[in-house]
């Protein structure tokens, strides 16, 4: 089988198949349920693939916070699942899976992409460590400039996560507001070049 049948067949199972995994904890919420949505990884396109061994196994860290109110915030964790080193450069996939709920337009999303390396390196009560702490800086963060709550955010992120990995590989992390039509986002890193659009739904 041709490389390029070989991708294009991996690709059709893999969007009628793929299991990413989502955990998705709110760790508080105070906006109508109305206005909340459901945000998900729509689409990942991977322009170059890392410089790790074999095909590439995203997941992503996403913390959402509401802008006018710092108790209502989002933290949730989604993939590998059935990507597990099956993306490779040029390849893209439309998940359309949600990684976090109780989110509405113009809150704050701080991601991390990471890449899998033999096996999984976050635990359930790794990953709500990390949202608590991300929870705790945005009291701290909460009333000062954009940019610098940004900054701050993106570091904690990082820096939790990172005292828990092992194998596993940070690609980027970012900042952005959620628009309802749809998010880019652009990461860089460990080699690698991704575009991932997050949705509200």
């Amino acid at each position: 089988m041709s490389m390029k049948l070989k991708h294009l067949t991996r690709r059709i199972g893999l969007l009628g198949a793929v299991a990413g995994v989502a955990v998705a904890a709110s760790l508080a919420t105070a906006v109508p349920a109305f206005a909340a949505s459901s945000l998900r990884v729509a689409t990942v396109e991977c322009d170059e693939e890392t410089d790790e061994i074999g095909d590439d196994s995203p997941y992503f860290l996403v913390f959402a916070a509401s802008p006018t109110n710092p108790n209502a915030t989002a933290f949730g964790k989604w993939g590998p699942g059935g990507w597990d080193n099956e993306v490779a450069t040029g390849d893209i996939y439309h998940p359309n899976a949600t990684i976090v709920s109780g989110v509405s337009s113009g809150w704050l999303i701080i991601s991390l992409m990471l890449e899998e390396d033999d096996g999984n390196d976050l635990t359930a009560s790794e990953i709500t460590s990390i949202g608590n702490n991300m929870y705790n800086q945005y009291q701290i963060s909460f009333y000062k400039a954009q940019a610098t709550k940004i900054s701050e955010l993106r570091s904690t992120i990082v820096g939790t996560t990172g005292m828990y990995l092992g194998n596993d590989d940070m690609v980027a992390s970012s900042g952005n507001t959620v628009a309802a039509g749809g998010t880019p986002v652009h990461y860089v890193g460990d080699g690698g070049n991704y575009w991932v659009t997050y949705s509200l739904v």
